[in-house]
């Protein structure tokens, strides 16, 4: 008689927020359209409750997904699993540190969303390790499924050779996510070290207009990066005006590979490299030595690959397909014990590199943006018209 399989683990979760948060909830209720993709292994998860001021958007959600409403910790019963902490942190001016303390205590684990300081990190480690629990701080984006693409590949490679760069072009908002996605790539651990951007004045000609991007430059988990950071923000509206959000290239002279965007595409490109270019024989010559220079591996290999979907999703798209997969990911991970990014040495290493960059870059610069205008040509028409 064969053993029955082993039912996988569902847990309780309460999400605290709505903006972001929601997100969150929508995951949680589709979460049933999601077991049947995920291998069985995995736990499940199902929404117990909403952690919420009370606003009419929380109290609409809560009515319309029925749950119940809680407007404390204090409030929240026992017997819930885990905690969704998606509320601004203490570093960015808001009550998901405090909030994410009240949650371990009450002895739920904890899952904060990014960014949040490497010393509150420690602190909220050290107080889930006391109460038998587990914290964990989501980035997001390194789950979303473009990102798993990026870092799978990206890892692979260094393990086989050592990358040569990384570069990243971000914004201030990303650059604690894009820095995961990295040290997920390359290990984690390494030295770390940056200089700072060089002193600029204001744009010729435009002194009101901050300069686009800082060019910062050092060494992360032992590899050189080149980083260009947009290091102004709207203070009404901080959360948008990034000129990119995440395009992160790793590799060397094999190749790189590319996150061309947060959402994608995932792109594998290589520099040319024509072994006999400095000969002068007939041999040499494609022309005349059309086999020969068929032979050679340089000259077959694709000079780009795309990873995954090559046209990136909608917005609309990503929040129906995208987000859902990276929360559950998320939450798999929080649930995995073993995981590596519950070592200490991993956030150590990520908090030095966030820090060491955000001290360099300086204060950001306040400006007041409006709505991005519509792109000129249109991108889709364009590429229907030039397909």
């Amino acid at each position: 008689m064969h053993d029955q399989p082993t039912a996988p683990k569902t847990y309780s979760v309460l999400v605290c927020g709505t903006r972001f948060g929601e997100h969150y909830l929508a995951a949680l209720t589709c979460a049933e359209r999601l077991w049947a993709a995920r291998p069985a292994h995995l736990p499940r998860y199902r929404l117990a409750g909403l952690l919420a001021r009370g606003s009419e958007r929380s109290r609409a959600l809560a009515q319309r997904l029925g749950v119940p409403l809680f407007s404390t910790p204090d409030d929240v019963p026992a017997g819930i699993d885990i905690a969704c902490v998606v509320v601004r942190s203490a570093i960015v001016g808001g009550d998901g540190s405090s909030l994410a303390r009240a949650l371990l205590a009450r002895g739920m684990h904890v899952l904060q969303e990014h960014p949040v300081h490497p010393t509150d990190i420690v602190r909220l480690r050290e107080l889930a390790a006391r109460h038998g629990r587990r914290y964990h701080v989501n980035t997001f984006y390194p789950h979303l499924p473009a990102g798993q693409r990026f870092i799978d590949y990206a890892r692979q490679s260094a393990a086989r050779n050592r990358p040569a760069f990384v570069e990243i072009t971000t914004s201030l908002q990303l650059l604690y996510s894009s820095l995961d996605m990295v040290c997920r790539a390359l290990g984690g651990d390494g030295t770390f070290a940056c200089a700072g951007p060089l002193p600029l004045d204001t744009l010729p000609g435009q002194p009101d207009a901050p300069w686009p991007f800082r060019a910062i430059q050092g060494v992360l988990c032992g590899v050189p990066f080149s980083l260009n950071l947009q290091t102004y923000l709207d203070p009404a509206d901080p959360d948008h005006h990034s000129l990119v959000m995440h395009r992160i290239a790793i590799g060397g002279p094999e190749g790189h590979v590319l996150l061309a965007g947060s959402y994608g595409p995932v792109i594998w490109s290589h520099p040319i490299y024509a072994p006999d270019y400095a000969r002068s024989d007939a041999q040499a010559s494609y022309l005349l030595s059309p086999q020969a220079h068929g032979a050679s591996r340089f000259n077959r290999q694709p000079t780009a690959l795309t990873f995954g979907p090559a046209r990136g999703p909608s917005l609309c798209e990503a929040v129906a397909s995208d987000f859902p997969v990276a929360i559950h990911a998320a939450l798999d991970e929080l649930a995995a014990a073993g995981s590596p990014v519950h070592a200490p040495p991993w956030w150590h290493a990520h908090g030095q590199a966030w820090l060491g960059i955000m001290r360099a870059a300086g204060h950001p610069v306040m400006v007041t943006r409006p709505a991005p205008p519509p792109p000129h040509p249109d991108p889709e028409t364009y590429l229907r018209e030039h397909a």
